[in-house]
């Protein structure tokens, strides 16, 4: 019996041996895991950071290029504007020189410059 118990001491110190030896492991992977999760998280904040200044970026281009839209469309309006008016311009020369006694004489120098458009 006593050879039993010696044993039975002997296998519940080996069993014990081999618990501690697990736990050590075990609490080595667990420690390896926490750091890398660190790391991860770290890095994750990073790029969040680095998400939130892209979105900042885009923004403020959106915003500029709507000012560079609406002030390229006031432009366009005025220059439609001006040629309106320099047509008009036109049509009314053409109809005064069409009703003109002058419809077979050579124009002034001005008038064939307004009419090709050079001042």
């Amino acid at each position: 019996m006593i050879q039993l118990t010696r044993y039975g001491l002997f296998g519940a110190l080996l069993v014990a041996i081999c618990l501690g030896g697990i736990s050590a492991v075990l609490n080595h992977r667990l420690d390896n895991a926490n750091e890398a999760n660190q790391t991860l998280s770290k890095a994750n904040e990073d790029l969040n950071e680095a998400v939130a200044d892209r979105d900042e970026t885009i923004t403020a281009l959106k915003g500029s290029i709507d000012a560079d839209r609406r002030a390229t469309e006031e432009q366009l309006k005025i220059e439609q504007q001006k040629r309106a008016k320099a047509d008009a311009e036109n049509r009314t020369l053409r109809k005064t020189l069409e009703s003109s006694d002058c419809g077979n004489q050579r124009l002034p120098d001005s008038a064939i410059g307004i009419l090709r458009r050079e001042g």
